[in-house]
């Protein structure tokens, strides 16, 4: 671990002594053409060599918009949309297949009810099966070629249309296409029997839909070729040309050359005494070592609960890094004035994630590294460090993590007071000290929005499952929340009510009670991959398992889990509710298609029939397990009298003490049976039979 340690802060001595090299103050660079707008040119300016003028970027935007907006989107041939038209058709046609054939009426409303609109005379029709194979042919045979050549859709406003096919544009003429009013009457038209015309008419209705849709892909590619064909050059400066005569005030266009010659000189005169750089660099490497290994020391020492693992060590090192690299950005690329450094933000991040202490020495830290790169000034970072100040202390008060309007108030208040007495101390006009405390509040704010993007990411990248991102989840506008009571009512009702028995279990053996219901609210967003095959979700679901094998069955029951990790992952949960989700169905087995398997003689592996695991090694984990079943049998059963309820929890633990579920389980049998006891409770008022109330 320590090895690992010093391999990281030698990886970062070596980019921040890179850093020095590349952006050294040492650097000799002439600022003959570093004017402003407005400034008087002191002397005649003349290009010293050939270059270019670049546009500014507020042009160059405009320009690329401009280039942009003028691509006609590309379409494509959709081969699903052809494909749901088929399936639609099947469907409809099915309808009298199931049907007995004779029930006209019956099938005519079951049609309706699914959403297609044909009339009973044409429905009549239809019971007749050699007609309906016929008109069936007819339309799979000619909706295919309709569909092949392409339906445009209506509200297209140009003669011609681009579609991309195998990767290459093709321009055609709109008449080569159909309208889907045109592709309507066309099959109506290939129809010969002129009493069928009517219903080829209503199902043409029904199955025919515009097949060509814009291709995304292919367009966004035509936008950024556009794009790239703008120049990115007013034109070329020839060598002596002039640029600016002496005494003459700088306007937009000659700002526009002295900038671009101040950029090609960079690129054309390298640095001199590159051996002197280098020696200066390798100083500031074994500087930076020593600090940040005494640093390092200190934090061992001093907070070991802390540091203890490699992403905290990651997180200072890389915060110091983001310290220098803005310092950078404003001094040597913005060149504006160095109060505008967002000094405090990463002391904050530090102060916020870990404790205002180690606050404290990183902002000491971070004043000798940002001081080095602004070649050894002082003035600015030490005013600004002191201004941070103002923040850690608001942190030391907070009571709610993200509470961020006390510390900004803190933060400007201080950079005011120290502003002030700097000003005074310096015998500055009050146009300089304005201007201090502008480029003050422009780095105190820019310091706060910075810490309110990062400081959730940082947490989640450290895996921390704080209080604040474990109520963030347990709000019910979040993403995952409601879709699970959109598209999986059923499993989001099942994960409220375990919610409330692993909370309330979970507070009764000290186990984290909050971690607990979250856990219990996410354990099966698994299930939103394919909802309709859950009992909660879909009473009729026995109906799509009977129509598949056991193996299948138990394979998509055994997925929401792994389904479930994937969503957690891509929604960024801590690794503890990450963690809950994997162990709440241990290693057990899938009984009921288990037993399926055995009952139809099927030849299967048994493992096809266990949950993947690992068994529950947390207290939160397994109150879940507990949960989760105890609810589903609970729901299922015709009593809910106290006796019975008792006995679901008796055997659900007994189970699973007996099937080895809780072998890693760190809870005890005196916890379970404390855990018996305070879910009994909430079970009997969430299915206790209501009294019916006589009618008035």
């Amino acid at each position: 671990m320590k090895l690992n340690k010093i391999h990281l802060i030698l990886i970062t001595s070596v980019i921040i002594a890179l850093l020095h090299f590349i952006f050294s103050p040492y650097r000799i660079v002439s600022h003959i053409y570093d004017l402003k707008l407005g400034e008087i040119a002191e002397k005649e300016i003349n290009a010293p060599f050939d270059f270019y003028v670049y546009k500014t970027k507020a042009t160059l935007d405009a320009e690329q918009t401009a280039a942009e907006a003028k691509v006609q989107p590309i379409y494509k041939v959709s081969e699903n949309l052809k494909f749901n038209a088929q399936k639609n058709l099947d469907f409809v046609f099915q309808h009298f297949v199931l049907n007995d054939g004779s029930d006209t009426q019956k099938t005519n409303r079951k049609l309706k009810q699914n959403g297609y609109e044909l009339s009973l005379e044409n429905t009549k029709l239809l019971m007749n099966a050699s007609r309906r194979v016929r008109i069936y042919n007819f339309l799979s045979e000619n909706i295919s070629k309709i569909f092949t050549v392409g339906i445009y859709p209506d509200n297209y406003r140009y003669q011609e249309i681009k579609i991309s096919k195998s990767n290459r544009i093709i321009d055609y003429e709109l008449n080569r296409l159909y309208s889907l009013e045109e592709a309507k009457n066309k099959l109506v038209n290939w129809h010969a029997n002129q009493n069928e015309k009517p219903l080829i008419h209503e199902l043409a209705d029904i199955i025919l839909i515009e097949n060509i849709i814009i291709d995304q892909d292919m367009t966004d590619i035509e936008k950024e070729k556009a794009k790239e064909e703008v120049s990115l050059t007013l034109g070329k400066i020839q060598k002596n040309e002039r640029i600016i005569g002496k005494n003459q005030k700088i306007t937009s266009i000659e700002l526009l050359k002295l900038q671009s010659l101040l950029k090609a000189q960079k690129d054309h005169d390298p640095t001199m005494n590159n051996l002197q750089l280098i020696l200066s660099s390798f100083g500031i490497f074994l500087l930076s070592a020593l600090i940040l290994i005494l640093f390092d020391y200190i934090l061992v020492l001093f907070f070991p609960s802390n540091f203890s693992t490699i992403p905290r060590t990651i997180i200072i090192l890389v915060s110091i890094l983001i310290s220098i690299i803005l310092t950078i950005f404003v001094n040597n690329i913005l060149i504006i004035p160095s109060l505008i450094i967002p000094f405090s933000l990463t002391v904050l991040l530090i102060a916020l994630i870990f404790n205002p202490h180690i606050g404290i020495l990183f902002n000491f830290i971070t004043l000798i590294f940002v001081s080095i790169f602004l070649n050894w000034s002082f003035t600015s970072p030490v005013i600004l460090s002191l201004s941070t100040f103002g923040g850690i202390i608001a942190l030391k008060h907070m009571k709610k993590k993200q509470e961020f309007y006390p510390i900004t108030l803190y933060l400007l208040i201080s950079f005011f007071i120290v502003n002030t007495a700097v000003s005074l101390i310096k015998f500055e006009s009050f146009a300089i000290y304005f201007w201090h405390l502008l480029w003050g509040i422009i780095s105190c704010i820019t310091s706060i929005v910075g810490l309110i993007l990062l400081t959730p990411y940082v947490e989640r990248k450290l895996n921390l499952a704080t209080k604040q991102i474990l109520l963030e989840l347990l709000d019910f506008d979040n993403e995952l929340l409601k879709k699970m009571a959109t598209i999986a009512p059923g499993t989001y009702h099942h994960s409220l009510i375990v919610g409330n028995l692993a909370e309330s279990a979970s507070e009764a053996v000290g186990a984290n009670h909050l971690l607990a219901r979250v856990g219990s609210y996410y354990h099966d967003i698994g299930k939103l991959e394919n909802p309709q095959f859950f009992i909660e979700n879909n009473p009729d679901s026995t109906d799509l398992h009977d129509k598949m094998m056991a193996t299948e069955s138990a394979l998509l029951i055994r997925n929401h889990i792994n389904d479930g990790l994937a969503l957690a992952r891509k929604h960024n949960l801590p690794k503890s509710v990450i963690e809950i989700i994997q162990q709440h169905h241990g290693t057990g087995q899938i009984k009921y298609f288990y037993n399926k398997a055995v009952e139809t003689n099927l030849d299967f592996d048994e493992e096809q029939f266990y949950y993947p695991g690992p068994k529950a090694y947390t207290k939160e984990a397994s109150i879940v397990l507990i949960a989760d079943i105890v609810e589903s049998t609970t729901k299922s059963l015709d009593d809910f009298s106290e006796k019975r309820i008792k006995k679901v929890l008796d055997d659900t633990i007994h189970n699973l003490i007996n099937e080895g579920q809780l072998d890693e389980s760190p809870l005890t049998l005196k916890e379970l049976e404390k855990i018996k006891t305070y879910m009994l409770p909430i079970l009997m008022g969430v299915y206790r039979k209501r009294l019916e109330y006589p009618e008035s």
